[in-house]
């Protein structure tokens, strides 16, 4: 088959096959790399089914444990890439990875002080950006009073909340930046010459 075999359990995707690898036959029963792709929970009956496969005896398996495309009695549904792409797992994995990739671009380090000549690194708040000042001012606070060998303990509010607002600047300019970097370097491949380095580079040569 072309593409890929997915494989899922309930809730959980259990396996992808290289569709290539994948051969389904007549009788619609799916198998991999010679041997036949089955679902069993019990390992008594699993034990007892791989003599069965390694004797070449699939005859006598029984046929609720084969798998076909779609859902199985076996417990397992079986899918290509088409039927995949809307399989509720995938679905609700999807909007599982774009919720973590939103909240990871609202984090953001702030650099609160340094520390000491030991082996100290420097004190930093780290979270997301998008919180009330009251709050993140309050942890940093708590971070300040809790650290070791703080070079600047005794910073005002005003000193932190300005730190606070001048992340969050950076942060929420971030995306123009990056649109602007993107147009940037597509001038540079219409006019094909870097303005840096005076070459054919793209924009990708690190003369100043």
């Amino acid at each position: 088959m072309k593409g890929c075999l997915h494989i899922v359990r309930g809730s959980e995707k259990k396996l992808t096959l290289p569709g290539p690898s994948v051969q389904i036959k007549n009788d619609g029963t799916i198998w991999y790399e010679g041997n036949p792709l089955l679902g069993i929970d019990d390992p008594a009956v699993k034990a007892r089914v791989v003599i069965l496969i390694k004797a070449h005896k699939y005859s006598a398996i029984p046929a609720e444990y084969y798998t076909r495309l779609g859902d199985n009695p076996n417990g397992l549904w079986a899918g290509n890439d088409a039927a995949w792409s809307n399989h509720p797992v995938k679905i609700v994995a999807d909007h599982k990875a774009i919720e973590q990739s939103a909240q990871a671009a609202k984090m953001v380090s702030i650099h609160l002080s340094s520390r000491g000549w030991g082996d100290y690194s420097s004190l930093t708040w780290h979270g997301d950006i998008t919180r009330p000042d009251s709050e993140i001012l309050a942890e940093c606070r708590k971070a300040l009073a809790s650290a070791n060998d703080v070079d600047q303990p005794n910073q005002s509010d005003n000193e932190l909340i300005g730190k606070i607002i001048s992340a969050r600047t950076q942060w929420a300019g971030k995306p123009a930046r990056e649109a602007e970097e993107i147009r940037y370097r597509e001038s540079l491949k219409i006019n094909g010459c870097c303005p840096k380095c005076g070459t054919w580079c793209y924009g990708d040569c690190s003369a100043n």
